[in-house]
């Protein structure tokens, strides 16, 4: 089970914290992926002065996250690592 933590306090909520839930959402259904990937919202990472919004898959964190980059941070961080489990 993949895990994906979205930041959701002020600071990346101002940055588009909520915008990458959705297309995160959208990601997951639309590659079939429910039962895989686990979407959470956690406070504050401690990350608030770096560019973007956090997010956290599977225990790294990373930061500078934009509503316009997610999807291919989606493709790099999950959708890779599943093709991966799956040879």
């Amino acid at each position: 089970m993949f895990t994906i933590s979205v930041c959701v306090g002020s600071s990346c909520h101002l940055k588009g914290a909520y915008e990458i839930i959705k297309t995160c959402q959208e990601l997951i259904e639309k590659h079939q992926l429910e039962g895989k990937v686990e979407l959470k919202g956690t406070f504050c990472c401690g990350k608030c002065s770096e560019q973007g919004v956090t997010v956290i898959i599977n225990g790294e964190t990373l930061s500078g996250v934009l509503p316009s980059n997610f999807e291919e941070v989606f493709q790099e961080k999950v959708l890779k690592e599943i093709q991966n489990e799956r040879h």
